[in-house]
């Protein structure tokens, strides 16, 4: 089955939230399966940017701010790779999707990750961000986030 990132419909929903449910690091903060689902479907519902990674079932997806960075720059507000699923590439797909958005905007991508969350740092790491500052108790009250950074050139107009 060929792998696609597609726009969030209204039927995505429970599979977003199903795997939002299953990943410990959101299940700390108390984001859980059916809060995650309602996010997505009223996000997307006011015509913000939800993509889907499609291979078949629904196995990722990212939420995007086509400006919450700082009020003019792209800002990843989520994204999550089903377990059974990642490793698979299906993380970069949604990156390089989200990284577009955001040289189709002005340049720049930002996003924020839990400082104990060393796979998600390495991953944004080898793609590029560096980070720019931290925010101590921001979600949970004992763990810091990382904003991070990453300059995406616009895409070529030839």
């Amino acid at each position: 089955m060929a792998v696609v990132v597609r726009p969030f419909h209204a039927n995505d929903a429970a599979a977003c939230g199903a795997i939002v449910g299953a990943t410990p690091i959101w299940q700390r903060v108390g984001l859980g399966a059916e809060r995650a689902a309602a996010l997505l479907a009223a996000a997307a519902e006011r015509g913000e940017t939800v993509l889907v990674v499609d291979d078949g079932v629904v196995s990722g997806f990212a939420w995007i701010d086509r400006r919450g960075g700082f009020g003019r720059s792209a800002y990843l507000r989520m994204i999550a790779v089903a377990p059974a699923r990642r490793s698979a590439g299906l993380g970069a797909r949604l990156m390089d999707a989200f990284e577009t958005i955001a040289a189709t905007e002005d340049g720049h991508a930002f996003l924020m990750v839990t400082d104990t969350n060393a796979d998600a740092q390495r991953f944004y790491r080898r793609r590029g961000y560096v980070e720019i500052g931290r925010v101590p108790g921001y979600v949970s009250p004992d763990v810091a986030e990382l904003v991070l950074w990453k300059r995406v050139d616009a895409p070529s107009r030839t």
